[in-house]
């Protein structure tokens, strides 16, 4: 089988660590794959991985212009930051000349590529303006619910059209997790059965519990912290969305005496994300910020890490959970969405930084035997967590779409 998967953006986020874990699982199990995803060229890290593989990733460059328009990054569907768009210009910050333009450049590239490689099928990251153009080809698919097209679906009222038919027209639609599964089924108005909760996972292979020289780590990070020092990673944007501000706040409440260092992972600025009114209840003190990290130098700060936390305020799924999980951390996280579904740790309430440095504090006072217990537990539920079961997973459906398993089809319905 060929299949083509599109993203809406470039590496650096959870829907294109899905994109490609799936193709490479699929290119695995015998089957041709293409990944398909918007770039504006910046040369950072990694770039000249994804740039030097036509094989696998056809990448459709940016800027992109007609007579009177130009669009030099690619948009966002939600205005967090991107480790690859530092401008985070988003869909609804397009002119409708620009949005054509947009859409009409995608539909060109995205031909040219189709008349190449003849997928049999299409599997859309993203209920949004993609899948539009592919159902207008005549092509099946499928797509993928992410919740942050979702999130992009409650904040950019324009684009909602597209993403309501883009959602009727699919045979399917993959959820990430039950709770995407359920805003997916109110926000489009689409029949249940046709809503397959699809889990990620993550690479185990990278986010594995390994005996990482800590010192050595932290002088290539060139951060200063203690040898005695508690040190608690998060991975994520550095946004309002993933919680950095909570966090900042639970810092404060830590006070500096307390010897616990947090590293953010992540593409941002801590600026962006606190209000006038937050600045006299946040504390930076022992407080890291290094950026967007490719996967290996995550997981080395996992790996000298002794929790992991992700206070976000709204969360799908959570793969960077996952990936601290199968480093052995135990996560604090917030009752956010997908997060529950599989996180182990401590639970806490969204907009709650005195929870989390409660939890902070219980971690930091936990004694040896069940502090142990519980990362034990953490990783064996991350291994539960396969590429190839849930690539198997999606076969089934690309089949069932091109009426290649009628008894499936059937014990489904």
């Amino acid at each position: 089988m060929r299949i083509l998967i599109t993203n809406t953006g470039p590496w650096g986020t959870g829907s294109f660590t899905v994109a490609k874990a799936v193709a490479e699982e699929l290119l695995a199990l015998g089957h041709e794959v293409k990944i398909f995803f918007p770039d504006a060229g910046l040369v950072t890290t990694q770039y000249d991985y994804y740039y030097s593989h036509p094989d696998l990733y056809h990448i459709w460059q940016f800027p992109i212009k007609d007579a009177k328009n130009e669009i030099d990054f690619f948009p966002l569907m939600i205005p967090d930051p991107h480790p690859r768009n530092p401008k985070r210009n988003t869909f609804s910050s397009l002119t409708e000349d620009e949005l054509n333009l947009y859409i009409s450049d995608f539909e060109i590239e995205v031909k040219k590529l189709i008349n190449e490689f003849k997928p049999d099928i299409v599997e859309c990251q993203h209920i949004w303006v993609m899948d539009h153009v592919i159902e207008k080809m005549n092509l099946p698919y499928i797509c993928t619910a992410h919740y942050s097209d979702q999130m992009g679906f409650r904040f950019d009222p324009r684009m909602r059209p597209y993403a309501i038919k883009s959602a009727h027209d699919a045979p399917f639609i993959f959820a990430i997790s039950h709770f995407v599964k359920e805003d997916v089924i109110s926000l489009y108005n689409v029949p249940r059965e046709k809503v397959v909760v699809v889990n990620n996972g993550y690479d185990k292979s990278t986010f594995e519990r390994n005996g990482v020289d800590r010192a050595q780590t932290l002088k290539e990070l060139n951060l200063d912290i203690p040898d005695d020092a508690f040190i608690i990673s998060f991975a994520g944007k550095v946004s309002r969305t993933k919680g950095v501000d909570i966090l900042l706040k639970a810092n404060k409440l830590l006070g500096t005496d307390s010897n616990v260092h947090f590293i953010i992972c992540g593409a941002g600025s801590p600026c962006d994300v606190l209000s006038e009114g937050d600045k006299e209840h946040v504390l930076f003190d022992r407080v890291h910020f290094i950026g967007h990290q490719p996967p290996a130098e995550l997981a080395k700060i996992h790996n000298i890490s002794k929790i992991s936390t992700m206070p976000s305020r709204t969360e799908g799924f959570g793969i960077a959970c996952l990936e601290a999980m199968g480093c052995g951390l135990p996560l604090i996280f917030t009752r956010s969405g997908g997060l529950e579904e599989f996180a182990v740790g401590e639970m806490i309430e969204m907009e709650n930084p005195k929870q989390l440095a409660d939890a902070v504090i219980k971690f930091k006072n936990m004694g040896d035997e069940e502090f142990e217990a519980l990362a034990d537990k953490a990783y064996r539920i991350a291994n539960r967590f396969s590429w190839r079961a849930i690539a198997e997973q999606r076969l089934k459906y690309y089949n069932i779409v091109l009426g290649q398993e009628d008894a499936l089809k059937a014990a489904v319905e």
